[in-house]
Parts: structure tokens; sequence; C-alpha cells
């Protein structure tokens, strides 16, 4: 019985010496982590370390081009700097490439946002890692791709005499693709030749330029060409100048006739070939049928490409001139005017031997002809020098009847004016007697 009284005595002796100064012992135990810790801290302490210019890496870019879709990055925001805290101890085995930042474009929103996941090397002890920025900004577009036709940009001036023949180039096709808004804002496609005094062909490999509307060169990096450069070779050959001729075919329509030549405009053109073709040709003769006047009324036009008839291995000098030419033929309609006269104005010719002849007086004669206006206005009564050839009166054994005589008056009248009426006269024939006509004889 004592010994089980002495065992319970004992026990509450220990709980009580356990909870006597509790309060003060756990004080003690509190003081003491800290101390520890401050140790720690004085022995390794936690510090931040910055990283610059850190890249982002892009991941799963397929989901957007993937979808025909073109981005670009903006104001770099790809680039970033990483913050990093860790134990002194940690932080020197830290650098660049401990460092891994990507963002995953299939995560991007709809304002063209994308996240930024951080990591470091496996291994490494931190207590945080956060960047400046969160996210990548993106302007994202459709992409698109166009097809240009590549302009040979000529600089300089070649010598007179000599022009440039059809230029050769390997391809004259170029393909651009790229952010939609930026491929809109290429309006050709060019490569540069220069021909200062050259007179010689020339064969070069020409870097493509793009360029805008306004003539000014485009160098962004997205956009893409499927070539950067192109061979061209141009010939230079010698020039002369030559005349051009045309033609036309058909009548016109009853009443109406062509004044006047067909006429070219314009009238001559500036060739270019090998001199020993140059020697050969005077003139482009453009075909007749190229000028079709049948049943016209009116003055008929025609434009025509006049390198259809340039002789083979011939082009135009003047890069300027496209080649068309203008062929015209005038068509006027054929008026009448009526010109009077006097008989006493015919010229009476071949009067027979023995025979006085006078025309009758009091005869008011018309001659009526036909032609184009300015044709008729120079012919009148002054220039159509009526004239009867009295020699028809005699008959077949030289007998000549007198009295009134009907004889037909003829007139000297341009070949561009036709006469239109008969025109008679009415002559009186006396015979005289025969010392009057031996005294006609002797004078």
């Amino acid at each position: 019985m004592r010994k089980r009284t002495n065992a319970g005595r004992g026990g509450s002796t220990m709980k009580s010496k356990l909870m006597h100064n509790l309060g003060l012992k756990i004080m003690a135990v509190l003081i003491s982590v800290v101390l520890w810790m401050l140790a720690v801290d004085i022995n390794d302490p936690v510090i931040n370390k910055y990283i610059n210019n850190v890249q982002v890496q892009l991941t799963n870019t397929g989901a957007l081009t993937g979808q025909g879709k073109t981005y670009r990055i903006v104001d770099n925001s790809d680039t970033i700097r990483v913050s990093v805290r860790a134990p002194k101890s940690a932080i020197s085995a830290i650098d660049a490439q401990s460092v891994t930042a990507k963002a995953d474009l299939s995560e991007i929103t709809d304002d063209g946002r994308v996240p930024i996941e951080l990591s470091l090397s496996s291994g490494l002890d931190v207590e945080k890692i956060t960047s400046d920025r969160q996210y990548v900004q993106l302007q994202v577009e459709n992409k698109k791709t166009r097809q240009l036709s590549i302009e040979v940009a000529k600089n300089g001036t070649l010598p007179d005499g000599y022009a440039t023949g059809r230029i050769d180039m390997e391809t004259n096709t170029l393909s651009i693709s790229g952010p939609e808004s930026a491929v809109n804002a290429v309006n050709r496609a060019v490569v540069d030749i220069s021909l200062d005094n050259v007179t010689a062909n020339v064969e070069i490999d020409a870097t493509i330029r793009l360029l805008d509307a306004d003539g000014n060169e485009i160098t962004s990096s997205e956009i893409r060409k499927n070539v950067d450069s192109v061979k061209v070779t141009v010939p230079i050959l010698e020039t002369k100048e030559v005349t051009i001729s045309a033609s036309a075919i058909g009548e016109p329509a009853d009443g109406y006739e062509q004044t006047g030549t067909v006429t070219v405009s314009p009238a001559t053109v500036k060739i270019a070939g090998r001199a020993a073709v140059l020697d050969k040709i005077s003139e482009i003769t453009i075909p007749a049928e190229e000028l079709d006047l049948t049943d016209a009324t009116a003055p008929v036009t025609n434009t025509i490409d006049i390198r259809e008839y340039l002789p083979s291995d011939i082009s135009l000098a003047d890069a300027d001139f496209d080649g068309t030419v203008t062929v015209s033929a005038d068509i006027e309609q054929i008026r009448r005017k009526t010109i009077s006269f006097d008989a006493d104005s015919v010229q009476l010719l071949n009067i027979p031997d023995g025979w006085l002849a006078e025309a009758v007086s009091g005869q008011n004669l018309q001659l009526t002809v036909r032609g184009l206006q300015d044709n008729l206005n120079n012919v009148d009564a002054g220039t159509i020098t009526p004239h009867a050839d009295l020699s028809a009166l005699i008959d077949e054994n030289g007998t000549v009847t007198a009295g009134e005589q009907e004889v037909t008056v003829k007139f000297l009248l341009p070949a561009s004016v036709e006469q239109v009426n008969a025109v008679t006269v009415q002559v009186h024939l006396t015979q005289l007697a025969a010392s009057n006509t031996d005294a006609q004889g002797d004078q």
C-alpha cells in the first residue's frame, strides 16, 4: 500500500515540475528558434537577383499559322527582365541559361495576349521567380499571298542612236506573303538597271525591290519573297526613224468621195534593231485592208498597233510609245455647181475655110459640174475655158451648110471636177465671097 502511495506521489511531482514556469519555458524555445533563424540568415541570407534580356520562347505557333494567321510581336514584349529570390548560396548558380520563359500561343486571348510561364533548371532552390511582364503582346492578322509582275526600272540615258530591245528575265513574276496589311501596302516589284553610256548588251543579277504606291521602298522583314533577285538581260540596239504609209480599200457610198490621201498619225516612228537589218528598212507599210471605206458617208478612222507590221528582229525604240497609230480618210458628200456664161465667151475653133462663124447672141449657157466642195470653189466662168470645135460641121464631102448650126461646147476642167451635163451653142455660119476669102488668105 505504501509503495503505491509513493509511486502516485512521484508522478505528481514530475508533472508539477513540467508545468512550473511554463510560459518562461515556451518563450525560451521561441527565442531559441529565432536565434537559430538569425544565425542561418546571417550565414546564408535570402537575396534577389535580376536577369535582363531574357528571351521568351513562343511555343505551339501552329495554333495560329495553321489557321492562316500571322503574328507580330508588339513593343519587344518577348524580351523580359526576370527576378529570382533565393538563398545567397543558390543565387550564384543562377544565370540567364538557368531561366526558361515560354509563351504558349494556343493560350492567346482575344486581345492578343499570351501568358508567360517561367521556370528554372531542376535542382535550384529558390523562393520566388517573377518577371516585369506577365504576357507577350501579339498583333495577329490574316496571312496573305500575292503575285506581282516584276518591272524593270531603267535608270540613266543611253547614247544617241541607241535603244533597249526586248528585256528578258528568267522569271517575271514574284510571289510575296505575310501579314495582310503589309502585303497590301506593296504596289510594285522592280529591279533597277543602269544604262548610262551603255552601248553593249547588259546582263546582271538584279535585286528585287518592293515599292509602295508613292514609290517608297518597303523593307519589312514580315514580308517573304519567293526569290530575292532575278537574272536580267537587256539588249542594246541601234535606232532609225522611218515613215509610216497607209492606204484604203472600198468605195464610199453613192454621192460621196474620199478627199485626199490616207493620213497616219504619227507619220513617223523610231525603230530599233541590228544595223544590218535597219539599213534595209525605209518605211513601215500598213495594209490597205486595215481601212475599209465601203459605203462610207463620213470620215473613217482606225486605230492600229504598228508593232504587228514591224519586220522580224525590229522593235520600237521609244519605250513610252505603245505602237498605237491612227489611220484616217476623209469622206465628203459630192456636190453640184452650175456655172452660167455667155455664148460670146465660147472659143470657136477649126472654122471651115471660106466661112464666117459667130455664136448666136442672146444665148445663156449653163454648165453643171460635180465634185468636192473645196474643188468646186476653184471652178467658175473664168476658169472653165469653153470652146467648140467646128470641124464637125464639115460633112464627108467637105460641104458646109450655111445658117445656124448646133455645136457641142467643151471645157478645160480640173481632174477633181466632173462635167454633169452636155452643153451646146448655136453658131451662125456665113460663106464668105471669093474676094473676101482671097483677101483673108492674103492676110
